[in-house]
This record gives C-alpha cells, sequence and structure tokens, in this order.
C-alpha cells in the first residue's frame, strides 16, 4: 500500500493540528495519520495532496495550508503527508510513479508540491503511455541542452526525445522574452507548441484558459511569480502577480483533463509558502466548479459558423460556462466522433475578419496529425 511511502507528522505538527479551528482547511479533510484511515477506500477521494520536499520544510508549507478556511466544497480530500525518501534516487522515482500510478487508476486529482520543474518528466511517465498535454508556468522555456546539469533549464528538450513519453501538447504559459533565447521561443512554434509570454497573460490573462482546458499535467513553477511576492532576490522582478498566480491556478483545477497539478521551485521564506497556499486553495476552488460540456445536447450551446480561405469553422460557445470550442468542419469526412479544439472569443472574433488564429492551427495541426 502507498502509505509506506509516507512520513509520519512530527510532534510539533501534531500540536499545531490539535489547536485548529474546526472551520479551517486541515480539519476538513482527511489527513494520513490523523484521521482513522488505512488508506485501503481510496475510490471515495476526488482529490489526494502530498509533499516532496523534506519534512521541516513541508510542514511549513502545511501549517499555512491548514490554516486557511475551508470553502463551500462538496469534495473528499485526503492529505497523504510529506514523502519518505529512500537512500537511492531509484527508489524515489519509483515511489513516486507507484503513488501517482495509483490514484490516477482511481481517478484521483492530484496536488504535489514541492520537487523541481524537471520533475515532469517522472510525471508524465507516471500516467502510463496515454498522449499527455503539458502545461509548464515558468520563466523559462524549458528548452536547452541535453547535457545541461541543471534539469530545470532543458525539461522541454528532455519531454521532447523521450520515448517512453507520448507528448501530444506543450504549453509555456509566463515566459520572459529578456531571460529566453528568441531561437528557444522559435523552436516550440516549430514543433506548433505554445508559448505565452508574461505580456500577453497581462493583456489578456482569460487568454490561459483554453490552454489549461485540456492540459493533463500542469507544472507550476513559484519562480514564475515576481520575486517581492516569494521573496527571493535571485530570480526576476518581472513575474506573475499573486491574483494572476491564483487566477491560473484556479483555472489548472477546472480543467476536466487535468490529472496531476504539481507546485515545485517552492522557496524557503513565508511570504512562497503564504501564495503557494493560496494558489493550491484556488486550484481545490477550479476543481470544485468543474463542468464537463455535453456536444451531444446542442442546446448547451450557442453556434456561430465562419469560413476563412475556403475552411469552415463551427464555433460553440456553452451556455452555462460561457467557454468556446471549435470544430472544423469537413463535409468529405464523416466522423463518428467530434473533435472540439478549446479556443477563446478573441479566437472567433478574428476568425470574423478571415484570419485562423495560430493558437487554432497549432491544435488543429495536433490534433490532425
Amino acid at each position: 500500500m502507498i502509505q509506506e511511502y509516507f512520513n509520519s507528522p512530527s510532534e510539533n505538527f501534531i500540536k499545531f493540528y490539535e489547536n485548529l479551528a474546526q472551520s479551517s482547511f486541515g480539519k476538513n479533510i482527511d489527513v494520513f495519520g490523523f484521521s482513522e484511515n488505512d488508506l485501503s477506500n481510496l475510490d471515495k477521494y476526488d482529490i489526494a495532496i502530498f509533499y516532496l520536499n523534506d519534512v521541516k520544510e513541508s510542514e511549513s508549507v502545511i501549517k499555512r495550508i491548514y490554516s486557511l478556511e475551508y470553502g463551500n466544497w462538496n469534495l473528499k480530500i485526503l492529505d497523504l503527508g510529506v514523502f519518505k525518501k529512500g537512500n537511492e534516487k531509484s527508489d524515489n522515482l519509483f515511489a513516486i510513479k507507484s503513488i501517482i500510478n495509483k490514484l490516477s487508476n482511481y481517478n484521483i486529482f492530484s496536488i504535489i508540491v514541492g520537487g523541481q520543474q524537471s520533475d515532469v518528466n517522472l510525471l508524465c511517465k507516471s500516467l502510463g503511455k496515454d498522449f499527455i498535454n503539458v502545461v509548464s508556468v515558468d520563466k523559462n522555456t524549458g528548452i536547452g541542452e541535453l547535457e545541461e546539469s541543471n534539469g530545470s533549464s532543458n525539461y522541454l528538450s528532455k519531454l521532447i526525445v523521450d520515448d517512453e513519453i507520448q507528448l501530444n501538447n506543450f504549453s509555456n504559459i509566463g515566459f520572459l522574452k529578456h531571460t529566453n533565447n528568441f531561437k528557444q521561443v522559435e523552436l516550440i512554434e516549430k514543433f506548433n507548441f505554445e508559448a505565452l509570454s508574461l505580456g500577453q497573460i497581462r493583456s489578456d490573462i482569460g487568454e490561459v484558459e483554453p490552454i489549461t482546458r485540456n492540459s493533463t499535467i500542469i507544472n507550476y513553477s513559484l519562480e514564475s511569480l515576481q520575486s517581492s511576492i516569494i521573496n527571493y532576490k535571485l530570480t526576476s522582478p518581472n513575474g506573475l502577480s499573486a491574483h494572476e498566480a491564483c487566477v491560473i491556478s484556479k483555472m489548472s483545477g477546472q480543467s476536466t483533463d487535468s490529472k496531476i497539478v504539481a507546485f515545485n521551485n517552492i522557496k524557503q521564506t513565508l511570504e512562497c509558502h503564504a501564495i503557494v497556499s493560496e494558489m493550491l486553495w484556488y486550484c481545490i476552488e477550479g476543481f470544485n466548479n468543474r463542468y464537463t460540456e455535453n456536444f451531444n445536447n446542442l442546446n448547451d450551446f450557442k453556434i456561430y459558423h465562419t469560413e476563412v480561405d475556403g475552411h469552415n469553422l463551427k464555433f460553440l460557445k456553452n451556455n452555462i460556462t460561457q467557454r468556446w470550442w471549435i470544430e472544423y468542419v469537413d463535409d468529405s469526412v464523416i466522423k463518428i466522433n467530434k473533435d472540439f479544439i478549446p479556443c477563446s472569443e478573441k479566437d472567433f472574433l478574428e476568425s470574423k475578419k478571415g484570419i485562423i488564429s495560430d493558437r487554432i492551427l497549432k491544435r488543429m495541426r495536433n490534433k490532425f496529425a
């Protein structure tokens, strides 16, 4: 069972937990080591949380999370606690893969706190051979030489060449133009992947939502935030605001395809622990508000047709979520399963002007390649 992979709470943390208010986050979830639960009945849970940094660091973050108020959620949440590291790196990799695979088999949404941005490679392998859409919220593109020892600078390069990973789509959210070589960004474009700069997010944060909507893994570096927010001077003063970070976290939880959200590169400062606790809270808020569109019931949608250079495009706007989707209509092909691609109102408005947006072109190429 997976409980063997986790540490028991420290005495200091036990005292903290006992004094929590009954309305707090910590007192309204099942906590391994406190709740009378042997983890043999995992199928009752919607969300599982666990932590990859050492016990002292992780418990400092957990205290901030547990002190928040529990939301108006109809969810069963399990906190597995702090991952127990083995003597060998290979042991740790095997254990983490086993944990994620187990949770995924029960259709449990995993929130991982701690670790590094380069852990995304392991997260992908943990989900098996399915085609995977990865979103990375990061100031860096992740493109670099494969031989580089710093895995956080070349994790995308390794994802692309790894035969064990079926990478269908990759998107970067929040890269900084002045710290990334323009050739790296061009290479992302060449693969029909997406990259949304900090400036583009600042211009319209709503453009992030279609990217996160059909993501499998969202890998969130805390270094993507402004250095003043996490109180860490070794990263750029430019970055996401606290508000933007929480909005994107909520979008990440709201994605019905998302199986894992990982918050990593956490700095050992009170400010960083405070913001990651709020980001996690809003991720759960998004999960609680998940809604799966039923494309068999077209009464749920407003439908618009446009034509661009002989290409027939069918846009659908859900009446409940207000989310936009697009279908490429080819009358010469009879399809049993419709292919709907997430998009935004901006994409629809551009099509009315005779322009197919880069997002739609890339997604269609990846969808039908």
